[in-house]
């Protein structure tokens, strides 16, 4: 990639965020999502290097200890409990700030491409996904306001780790039961605007409506919820049955 294209892919990322309708007309022609999933992965790294180290994994493995089931732990066994924790958390934080802003972004534009395919229209693979890479910055951008929280609250549970930034509906409803939690989650205001981002952009790579691809995007988003959110809060709610 040469400056002037990485330039004139800067110029196209800056408009579809400030000026959407016609930034994801140049996106759906350009077909480049390399920058923009750069820049999404730079920013789940920056958040990562923030957050992972103000956060204490190792405090929910001790409190799991703590339970009737780890009473016959010994002192050294919580300890290396608490440090394998800790360990895991840091690997599984990096990686994923690292591989799923690329991957989700995949995902998504797999999905869109095959929904509007059923709905009737027969947007290009290489548009969907320069749209939805477009379209997700939000939701990557927004999780940097969680760095001084993150610096300011230290040490952190990881429970809490999502609640830093109460952009959701979820933060009205504290003591909401997890299914619900996890649904009024959903409603962020970072996820409504890529939405919103991802549907303009659909429109023009489908040559569709506004309305018809606001409805095929809410559509795919609201079935991601049920099944990946509220279904696996409900199972693990529900806890294991009865022996």
């Amino acid at each position: 990639m040469t400056a002037s294209e990485l330039s004139t892919d800067g110029s196209i990322l800056l408009r579809a965020l400030a000026v959407p309708q016609h930034g994801f007309s140049l996106v759906t022609t350009r077909r480049r999502a390399g920058l923009a999933l750069a820049l999404a992965t730079a920013a789940a790294l920056a958040t990562a290097a923030a957050v992972l180290p103000s956060t204490d994994f190792g405090a929910s493995a001790l409190a799991a200890d703590r339970s009737p089931e780890g009473a016959e732990l010994t002192v050294s066994q919580r300890e290396e409990n608490a440090a394998t924790a800790r360990k895991l958390g840091l690997i599984a934080g990096w990686a994923g700030a690292a591989a799923l802003p690329a991957l989700l972004a995949v995902a998504a534009a797999g999905c869109l491409f095959v929904g509007f395919r059923v709905a009737g229209s027969r947007p290009d693979f290489k548009a969907t996904l320069a749209v939805t890479a477009h379209g997700m910055l939000p939701v990557w951008l927004g999780g940097l306001l969680a760095i001084p929280a993150a610096l300011v609250h230290a040490p952190l549970a990881p429970a809490d780790v999502p609640r830093l930034v109460p952009s959701s509906l979820a933060a009205l409803v504290p003591s909401a039961p997890p299914p619900l939690a996890a649904a009024l989650g959903a409603a962020d205001l970072f996820t409504v605007w890529a939405l919103a981002l991802v549907a303009l952009g659909m429109a023009r790579a489908a040559g569709t409506s506004r309305l018809r691809a606001a409805v095929v995007t809410l559509v795919l988003f609201a079935a991601y919820v049920a099944l990946l959110k509220v279904v696996p809060a409900a199972l693990s709610a529900g806890g294991p049955g009865p022996r």
